[in-house]
């Protein structure tokens, strides 16, 4: 007699309780963590604080590179400035004429050894001195009223520095080229008689370069300024621009 009994489906087995559990965890490629700076796993309020540690530190680093980009663009714009503003030839000429100038006068340079206070120097080869040696010593940059120690004054030409020295010209003159520095707090530039000067007038140094005038002319002094004051000078010669 044939067998009328129906066979049973196939029955799954059971599910454990260890099955169960992996059954609630994420699929493969599921966030369960994040991991630190030595590859350890972390998981819950530890991995939240690693992310928003992260966070910050990204934030971090576009905020400087945004600072830097800016000041960047910053200074190109400042420098591209002073380069519109420099002096034409026409307007230098004529400057010149009026302040009776002939122009700069370049020098051999003469050494840039350093001397005692108790020494003095016998290889200038300028009035007033434009190289050579001198002090070990420097002064600050600004507006002096009286005689500076023209050793310690070439060791500034020597560090990249402008020096405009004056005699037996009008106060109006000399409050002139004072405004003038003034205004320029901070750069390489110093204001100061000197008697030592062969003639009335006043007389514009930078390391192996000399302009004298016998009146004041501003546009005859900022053209000297633009082309020998470092930082930005490109006529300057002074060994040593990035020293302070």
């Amino acid at each position: 007699m044939a067998d009328t009994r129906r066979s049973n489906p196939k029955q799954k087995p059971a599910t454990t309780g260890k099955q169960a559990r992996r059954g609630t965890q994420p699929a493969a490629g599921g966030r369960t963590g994040v991991r630190d700076s030595r590859g350890k796993l972390v998981k819950g309020a530890a991995a939240r604080r690693l992310e928003a540690k992260r966070r910050r530190q990204r934030a971090l680093v576009w905020t400087a590179v945004v600072v830097v980009a800016a000041l960047a663009i910053v200074g190109v714009i400042v420098w591209q400035g002073r380069d519109q503003d420099r002096v034409s030839p026409q307007a230098l000429t004529a400057a010149r004429q009026q302040a009776g100038s002939s122009g700069v006068r370049e020098f051999p340079e003469a050494g840039r050894n350093h001397i005692g206070a108790d020494q003095q120097p016998s290889n200038w080869n300028s009035t007033p001195p434009t190289s050579g040696d001198h002090l070990a010593s420097t002064i600050s940059a600004g507006v002096y009223d009286s005689e500076q120690d023209e050793r310690a004054v070439v060791h500034n030409l020597e560090h990249g520095y402008v020096v405009i020295q004056y005699k037996g010209i009008p106060e109006d003159q000399v409050n002139q080229l004072r405004e003038f520095v003034r205004k320029r707090s901070g750069d390489k530039l110093i204001l100061a008689p000197y008697s030592g000067l062969e003639r009335d007038g006043v007389a514009l140094t930078a390391w192996r370069n000399l302009e004298a005038m016998q009146r004041v002319n501003l546009v005859v002094v900022k053209a000297f300024v633009d082309d020998y004051m470092v930082p930005g000078g490109a006529k300057s010669r002074a060994p040593e621009p990035f020293a302070a």
